[in-house]
């Protein structure tokens, strides 16, 4: 190769007289020499596709590193997704000592991914070695996750700053050696809440859906969030071990949040009681102990919406609002009891 030659001892041997250096086999008939042939052309079919990866990996390609990629004596490069995944795997173990929610855990596991689609679709591989990580191609990763993926500024920045980080552990590792994150800032926008009013409340309280279950069960469940403060990553894991009386009989939760491990002491309002005393006995409920049997985040989400148009409320209604309802609804809702009741 390029005027470079490099030699491979195949443990095989033929007779001087029976060898064909033009073709690189054996002119003999025996049944020695006919299996000699067939292994000399699976030693070529692997050198080539060892070859073919080396291309595809835009390695450096020589006689030498054909050789010790054949007898298996050439270190692999580290590849991107592959780190990204031994990544995810000590993110998993921080969740498991309770350091970080599930919501982290899932965002970063996303992230490897569309990594991995993003890689596909611009180098049809789904991986490739961590040094071919150029500045370019994270300027491109950044333009799929937003127009691909449809991904709002600060996840798409959010995801982005997974990636470096990625990177920081390669170099660290010397697994890549020019950063391609180097002059590249990447800002979080600053966003408007929404903020659910008292009348607003009022107004999805006051829906009759009784005819409509699935609708009427997530209407409990956002109302129960909105009384105390839940996001859902809370109160899907809300158990009844998780109230507390006081000693005056007051009953409360106590819980620590998901998302920053902070114990909060919640009052257990009449409006939230009589919520999960509605479904105490829901299979769901009972199966795992919980308060109430909360679905899944982007199913509530989707019913919400409904509910939001039900209620004629002009506003995107997710699990997040409950977290933030206007300080004179927190001022309030002892009204907001009595009208319920």
């Amino acid at each position: 190769m390029n005027g470079q030659r490099a030699e491979i001892y195949i443990n095989r041997t033929v007779r001087p007289d029976d060898w064909n250096a033009a073709k690189g086999q054996s002119k003999g008939k025996t049944k020695k020499d006919l299996e000699l042939n067939r292994y000399l052309d699976t030693v070529r079919t692997k050198i080539c596709e060892i070859h073919n990866r080396l291309v595809l990996r835009d390695e450096p390609i020589n006689p030498d590193v054909l050789k010790r990629a054949f007898l298996g004596k050439l270190e692999k490069p580290k590849m991107i997704c592959e780190a990204f995944r031994g990544v995810n795997v000590k993110v998993r173990e921080q969740y498991e000592r309770g350091d970080i929610c599930k919501a982290t855990v899932l965002r970063w596991e996303r992230c490897e991914k569309h990594l991995s689609e993003f890689l596909m679709m611009k180098e049809n591989i789904s991986d490739i070695p961590m040094k071919n990580l150029t500045s370019g191609m994270v300027d491109d990763f950044e333009h799929f996750l937003r127009v691909r993926k449809m991904c709002a500024n600060n996840a798409a920045v959010k995801y982005i700053r997974y990636l470096k980080n990625v990177v920081r552990v390669g170099i660290a590792n010397k697994w890549i050696d020019d950063d391609p994150f180097i002059g590249k800032r990447y800002t979080r926008t600053k966003s408007d809440r929404e903020f659910l009013s008292e009348n607003e409340l009022k107004a999805i309280m006051k829906l009759d859906l009784t005819t409509l279950p699935r609708l009427d069960l997530v209407r409990d469940t956002f109302v129960f969030c909105c009384f105390c403060g839940l996001a859902f990553a809370d109160i899907s894991t809300l158990t009844r071990d998780h109230i507390i009386k006081d000693e005056n009989g007051e009953e409360w939760i106590r819980k620590a949040r998901q998302k920053t491990g902070e114990v909060s002491t919640i009052p257990l309002l009449d409006i939230p009681k009589r919520i999960a005393e509605k479904y105490r006995n829901h299979p769901k409920a009972v199966a795992k102990n919980l308060m109430t049997p909360v679905i899944s985040n982007q199913r509530m989400n989707s019913y919400l919406a409904e509910i939001a148009d039900l209620a004629k409320i002009g506003k995107h209604l997710t699990t997040h609002i409950a977290r933030h309802i206007k300080l004179s609804l927190l001022l309030n809702l002892s009204s907001l009891q009595r009208f319920a009741s």
